[in-house]
């Protein structure tokens, strides 16, 4: 039961935050990872897939760009 709940729960984080990006167009590096590692390969090793999937396939045609700690950290050693 728990499992499943935890399945639905990153499915549902996975989409939303998943359309987001693809909706603006791009995502940062920060939301990729966030995305990607503690989101997405937790989700997939319980078992889930589907629509989570190929979500998280369009979000990999995605540009990425730099997130605004990089900026800052960029722009401080300059």
């Amino acid at each position: 039961m728990k499992t499943e709940m935890l399945i639905g729960l990153g499915h549902d984080r996975i989409m939303y935050l998943g359309m987001e990006y693809i909706e603006r167009g791009y995502i940062t590096s920060d939301e990729y990872e966030n995305l990607y590692e503690y989101l997405y390969k937790p989700y997939e090793k319980m078992g889930g897939n589907g629509s989570a999937k190929r979500i998280m396939n369009e979000v990999n045609k995605l540009p990425i760009h730099k997130s605004q700690y990089e900026e800052e950290q960029n722009h401080e050693h300059e």
